[in-house]
């Protein structure tokens, strides 16, 4: 996923790239293309990146342990700013551009936040009931016949000291 900046005037541009995982760098989770929508806003001191990414992913949820397929969509922002030298910043999303450079290559930027548009818990659906603790059942797709007994007295231990005495 590369970028030839010399190409273009100063203005906003859009950008799109269709590129397998494999190419860009996903490949565990990830699956068909990586869909990128950048939109490029070039001046004479600095090039500004709005870009949206979009992949589908193959993930087991959390709740019934069943695979899924979800899209995931990650949006970041990106500014690389042009320097007589090369200059390192301390800004994660701030890049610098040197003379001799006529091209950015986005390819790592899109693999690291597609990786982290992963969520933290990964469902099938929002109202995923999840698995029956007494048989295991999927409770989405069966129904099962086990009682299932909530116990969770917080005041249980205060009881116990207070019989205690």
């Amino acid at each position: 996923m590369i970028i030839k900046y010399t190409n273009f005037s100063n203005g906003i541009h859009q950008i799109i790239f269709d590129e397998p995982v494999e190419k860009v760098g996903l490949e565990e989770l990830f699956f068909g293309n990586v869909y990128v929508d950048c939109k490029m806003d070039k001046s004479n001191h600095q090039i500004v990146l709005n870009c949206d990414a979009v992949v589908k992913s193959k993930m087991i949820c959390d709740r019934c342990n069943s695979e899924c397929i979800t899209e995931l969509n990650s949006n970041f922002q990106m500014s690389y700013i042009f320097s007589k030298g090369p200059k390192v910043s301390e800004d994660y999303n701030v890049k610098y551009l040197s003379a001799d450079q006529d091209k950015i290559d986005i390819s790592k930027d899109v693999c690291e936040y597609t990786e982290l548009s992963i969520p933290m818990k990964k469902l099938c659906r929002e109202d995923c009931k999840g698995l029956c603790p007494v048989c295991g059942i999927n409770l989405n797709t069966d129904k099962c016949d086990c009682r299932i007994v909530k116990s969770n007295d917080i005041w249980e231990p205060l009881k116990k000291l207070k019989s205690n005495n």
